[in-house]
């Protein structure tokens, strides 16, 4: 089941003509998904992080300044160190989907090397 985060869209993150630039729809998948991790109660920087290594985003309709946006993120595929994120970011006002896409994230330790996901956090991110 994906996991839902809402947010609005402020004037300090669009362009000159009032649009969401392209590249904050990617940091509104971020946010989903720290949320997810700390609902989850998955650590997000402890001893390490999450680096991104592969993104895609399919951009669809234009975001504009005010207007609510949904994210829905969900694990299409956990590896031995890795999540293969899929999301999807709507404009509820006009219910249109404005982006959607995949986004593969490591785990590393503190030097920056891969490490293997706990079973635990396997169990946790498999049974959403």
């Amino acid at each position: 089941m994906p996991h839902h985060y809402h947010r609005r869209v402020t004037f300090s993150e669009t362009d000159a003509a009032g649009v969401l630039h392209f590249s904050r729809l990617l940091c509104y998948v971020e946010e989903a998904e720290h949320d997810f991790l700390q609902r989850l109660k998955i650590p997000i920087l402890e001893k390490g992080g999450w680096p991104r290594v592969r993104i895609t985003c399919d951009y669809l309709a234009p975001l504009r300044f005010g207007d609510a946006v949904e994210v829905l993120i969900s694990p299409k595929k956990i590896g031995s160190s890795s999540v293969v994120w899929q999301f999807s970011i709507t404009n509820t006002e006009t219910s249109s989907l404005a982006a959607k896409g995949e986004m593969t994230c490591v785990r590393v330790d503190a030097q920056g090397k891969p490490i293997n996901l706990p079973e635990t956090w396997i169990t946790k991110l498999s049974s959403t």
